[in-house]
């Protein structure tokens, strides 16, 4: 017991000592903060279009909660920065974008642009309010939480190692969303299970809700994979040639070796992996997952005359939409099939998440990043 303690006191110390380990926030977390000083006059702090100014001069700002779920993270992109905004084809069935919207592309980075995007996700698909101050909650987690949660709530904390905890991961939106606000404080307070302390006395009743609220940011697309049933697609180079020589580099088997190794550290499964018959997007697709089932209409759509494009767009819409397995579809496929079925352009360190809705077609979860 007192070796646990000694190593709890130097834990706790390096944590105290060590806040450059924290300088990274989550995505959602960030946009939140854009999103209230820029986007809530308008579109109101629900997101549902009936901010304070939107009211005040009849401004038409649309309801978010709806509308960003059937748009693509690209579509997105254009109608916040407002680049090529009148050219841009709406896959939304939402009608065209208010005159009234601004052009944000020289007010906020791609980056800033990225992590509104993640918020507004976030406020499109959550059952749960904000209750609290986000910003405080994220000062006590890494104070306190951090240890046995994980720096990015992903339940990877120093402690798990010590003492074989199994934290929950905050991170998934399966286990975090099936828990009200309410749950959450009554965990926090009260504690739970053998190791999960009570923080009554401790916290107040305003830190708790700032915690869950930042819990509730905490969330990222490996939780929703882990659950399986979605589709993941990913870009290869084109190569239609493939002879003994065309093999892939060193550095696109690190990449494609990476990828794999990311998708099995967060516990994913991968009922099925598919791709192009063309040979870098076989072997890329082997190298990552260890197995690969080639298919014609996932070969490149750059030189094909255009109907046999279509019908090779409409395959890949059916076989996405159509998906229904317990884990999850890898599709490794070209740009040009990608940006066909999604306006999305994909680069090597990107992926793109689908939820199939069989007859309704497929859902769009956006373009995530993989870690370095």
């Amino acid at each position: 017991m007192k070796i646990l303690t000694q190593s709890l006191a130097s834990i706790l110390l390096l944590v105290i000592l060590a806040p450059n380990a924290f300088a990274t926030s989550p995505p959602a977390f960030e946009g939140r903060k854009l999103y209230v000083s820029h986007c809530l006059i308008c579109h109101g702090s629900d997101g549902k279009g009936n901010g304070p100014l939107a009211r005040k001069m009849s401004i038409n700002a649309e309801d978010l909660t709806s509308a960003v779920r059937s748009r693509s993270d690209n579509t997105l992109m254009k109608i916040i920065t407002g680049e090529d905004r009148e050219k841009m084809t709406d896959d939304s069935g939402h009608g065209k974008i208010s005159n009234d919207m601004p052009k944000w592309k020289d007010v906020f980075t791609s980056d800033q642009i990225n992590a509104l995007i993640a918020y507004l996700r976030f406020l499109s698909t959550s059952k749960h309010t904000l209750t609290g101050d986000p910003e405080l909650g994220m000062r006590l987690y890494r104070q306190y939480c951090s240890i046995c949660h994980g720096k990015d709530g992903d339940g990877k904390g120093v402690m798990i190692n010590l003492i074989g905890l199994k934290p929950i991961d905050h991170t998934n939106p399966a286990r975090t969303d099936k828990m009200s606000n309410e749950d959450l404080s009554r965990s926090i307070i009260e504690g739970k299970g053998r190791f999960m302390p009570a923080w009554r006395g401790i916290l107040s009743q305003d830190e708790v809700d700032g915690l869950v609220s930042y819990i509730r940011l905490l969330y990222q697309i490996w939780g929703k994979l882990e659950d399986g049933g979605l589709v993941v697609l990913l870009s290869a180079k084109s190569n239609s040639s493939c002879g003994e020589n065309q093999k892939l580099s060193d550095q696109a088997k690190r990449q494609a070796m990476r990828i794999g190794k990311q998708f099995k550290s967060q516990g994913i499964t991968i009922d099925k992996v598919i791709s192009s018959p063309e040979c870098f997007s076989k072997e890329t697709a082997h190298t990552a997952f260890g197995k690969v089932e080639a298919v014609d209409h996932l070969a490149s759509l750059s030189d094909l005359p255009e109907s046999q494009a279509t019908a090779y767009t409409e395959a890949l819409e059916q076989r996405i939409s159509s998906y229904s397995g317990k884990g999850n579809l890898v599709i490794v496929t070209h740009e040009s099939n990608i940006n066909a079925i999604s306006f999305e352009k994909l680069s090597d360190q990107y992926f793109l998440v689908m939820a199939p809705l069989g007859a309704s077609g497929y859902e769009e979860i956006g373009k995530y990043k993989l870690d370095n």
